[in-house]
């Protein structure tokens, strides 16, 4: 079976009840009686929602509610049919639904992405703990085909509760638990992850799969694409949300703290409405080999994957702490979730009514970042040699596909910066550079909400000794760093 489907994800807490069982346990009873065709129940290790509170699960400080996300897919009618069971039992978390299109059985070997996926899509598979592929576990040799095949990026989530082979199959504490169902989420590009699909239906026992298009925006620290926009028109934001996820490990470190903890204190600091992070058992993010928990290794090298949901201008307001963090290490994908609705009591945010997407500008930072190109009347040198540089920028980016090049400038003095801008002012022989500053929160809002850089430089011509022009951002290197092409 191949057919158009959604994916419903459902963030709450461990501890969270309905009537008298937990309400964990009350969703997959109710998603086994539905007939999903699977669903699974993953344990967080971090997180927050809208009572901004982190819940952790580090000691000695573990917490009493930690979060949990419980995936279900199916095709949409039955799906939707489910939607009153979830809010029923569900009081306080965060629902979504995203499209995906479902492959089953024989059909996985043919499945193709759906029209208008792009360049990059995400392969989901869902299968048993216990199963095996010529004397392997089958998760292992399912990352190991897709490593091979080119995957930028795999990780293995192991389910404690779940819907599969129209059977419910809950963890217990002295069993084995083979059946219990078990995601691997894959990131690529489209035309491998299709490539890996023969393989991949021919390790596993009943193959089961979803593939969905996607944006990916950063591969460790390598800026890929820049982070896609919604146009604002008329001063509403649109009713739609966006999802950054980012696939890393639990050894890659950010200013002592595991990358996804750092991640999520600065998020909450930010006003972010909620993020959760699971362990996987066993992935890979990066050109290594596949990793998990080692016997003799004193750090853990679990692959982690973080999901963080929000509206458009708040993603946008919080990508340079994504960014910054995500400087060296991790895979960062970008999606806009047609559903969305949180939940707390009596408060209420959002709707599962799929918004309609209004168009997409892909720019680099805020498209109000950069500084408005200047109105005083130049010299006709400085302007000509500026309309010069400004041609060759735009052809190197347009060459290579970009909407912005990345500009690196050296002064005879030895500083080194990237430039956001440049201005023919005031001439005579001199002319004005505006430098990013190395941290956005640095930047300067201005009038109606543009941001400014700190500083302007008005240099003699001759000072500039070197200029570079990038067509991705060097591993390491803020990506926030666009240049914006005189008008």
């Amino acid at each position: 079976m191949i057919a158009d489907a959604l994916k419903l994800s459902v963030y709450f807490g461990d501890s969270a009840v309905a009537g008298p069982e937990l309400a964990s346990a009350a969703l997959m009873r109710r998603f086994a009686a539905r007939d999903v065709r699977v669903a699974a129940l993953l344990r967080g290790a971090e997180g927050f929602g809208l009572n901004r509170r982190i819940h952790a699960e580090r000691f000695p400080d573990i917490s009493t509610d930690l979060p949990l996300l419980a995936v279900a897919v199916d095709e949409r009618k039955r799906i939707e049919a489910i939607l009153d069971d979830v809010d029923e039992i569900i009081s306080r978390g965060l629902v979504t639904l995203e499209y995906a299109r479902l492959a089953t059985d024989e059909d996985v070997a043919r499945a193709t992405f759906p029209e208008g996926a792009g360049g990059t899509g995400k392969l989901t598979i869902y299968c048993g703990r216990g199963e095996r592929s010529d004397g392997q576990p089958t998760f292992r040799a399912a990352v190991d085909v897709l490593r091979r095949h080119g995957a930028a990026g795999a990780i293995v989530l192991m389910g404690v509760d779940g819907v599969l082979g129209g059977r419910r199959r809950e963890a217990r504490l002295f069993a084995a638990n083979a059946d219990c169902p078990m995601v691997i989420i894959s990131v690529g590009a489209t035309e491998i992850l299709r490539k890996a699909l023969p393989a991949l239906h021919a390790c596993l026992k009943h193959p089961l799969i979803t593939i969905e298009g996607i944006t990916q925006l950063k591969h460790d620290g390598e800026l890929l694409v820049p982070l896609p926009r919604f146009e604002v028109r008329g001063g509403d934001e649109p009713n739609v949300w966006h999802t950054l996820r980012i696939y890393t490990r639990r050894s890659a470190q950010v200013n002592g703290r595991a990358l996804y903890s750092e991640l999520t204190r600065r998020l909450r600091e930010a006003g972010a409405a909620g993020v959760t992070t699971v362990l996987g058992e066993w992935g890979f993010s990066s050109d290594e080999a596949p990793y998990g928990d080692r016997f003799g290794r004193l750090a853990s090298h679990v692959p982690s994957y973080t999901v963080y949901i929000d509206r458009p201008r708040k993603v946008a307001e919080v990508w340079p702490i994504v960014d910054e963090l995500t400087a060296e290490h991790g895979v960062v994908t970008w999606l806009v979730v047609p559903g969305y609705r949180e939940r707390a009591g009596e408060v209420s945010h959002g709707g599962l009514d799929f918004a309609v997407s209004p168009p997409v500008s892909a720019v680099t930072g805020d498209s109000a970042s950069r500084p408005a190109p200047a109105t005083r009347r130049a010299a006709s040198q400085e302007a000509a040699w500026i309309n010069l540089f400004a041609a060759q920028a735009r052809a190197f980016a347009r060459e290579r596909g970009q909407h912005e090049p990345l500009v690196h400038v050296t002064l005879v003095d030895g500083e080194q910066f990237f430039l956001a801008s440049l201005h023919p002012e005031p001439g005579d022989g001199f002319i004005t550079l505006c430098p990013h500053p190395k941290h956005y929160a640095e930047m300067i809002e201005g009038k109606q909400g543009t941001m400014l850089t700190p500083r302007v430089l008005v240099v003699p011509r001759q000072s500039i000794l070197k200029v570079e022009f990038l067509a991705r951002t060097p591993r390491g290197t803020r990506s926030l760093m666009g240049f914006r092409l005189p008008e």
